[in-house]
């Protein structure tokens, strides 16, 4: 018998195109040649929205919100033009431009508002880490490895991403459509 109250970790990201998963990478490696090994080396670009802990019948439930909350979201080009290089966060992110934040931010708390549980951790704002749990000496040595970053990209998908306990690392297994749908108040009321 499967014991159904066995939780596992999620996240639930926005998930970029492929082109700004490698473009994500090249930073990524570029960091590496420098330091060496970091941690989220190995993470493919994406915004995390919320991690989450669920079992399987938990999952179901959040995937059928995802959905709706999906059909009301719409897609939106966004760009990611600022590198924060932070000693106090330990971590090296990429930062999007003043006219993508408010939307990131509408989008980001209404998947928060809309998915509720006690087993939540809600994310940050809207970044996209290049490299976390960097020490200071790691943080001067990325300083200067970069020059102008202008990364823009459709925010047009959410991904389920499961926690894969022996590689410790976050693998993709559902993704979802923003499709913007308006509500119409008024579809059933008389004329």
């Amino acid at each position: 018998m499967v014991n159904s109250k066995i939780r596992d970790t999620y996240s639930i990201v926005v998930y970029p195109q492929n082109e700004t998963i490698d473009e994500v990478k090249v930073l990524k490696d570029i960091l590496w040649s420098k330091i060496g090994w970091y941690n989220s080396r190995n993470s493919k670009a994406h915004i995390t929205i919320i991690m989450f802990l669920a079992d399987q019948y938990e999952l179901g439930f959040y995937k059928k919100c995802i959905e709706r909350i999906c059909r009301l979201q719409r897609a939106q080009e966004v760009t990611f033009d600022y590198l924060s290089l932070s000693k106090f966060s330990h971590a090296v992110v990429l930062l999007p431009n003043d006219s993508s934040k408010p939307y990131l931010n509408d989008l980001l708390k209404n998947f928060r508002k809309g998915i509720k549980t006690k087993h939540t951790v809600k994310g940050d704002n809207a970044h996209i880490s290049i490299g976390r749990k960097l020490s200071s000496a790691q943080i001067d040595q990325a300083e200067h490895l970069y020059g102008n970053i202008n990364m823009a990209f459709n925010c047009d998908t959410i991904a389920i991403r499961k926690l894969d306990e022996v590689k410790k690392q976050f693998v993709v297994i559902d993704e979802f459509k923003l499709l913007g749908s308006p509500v119409n108040y008024h579809q059933y009321s008389l004329l």
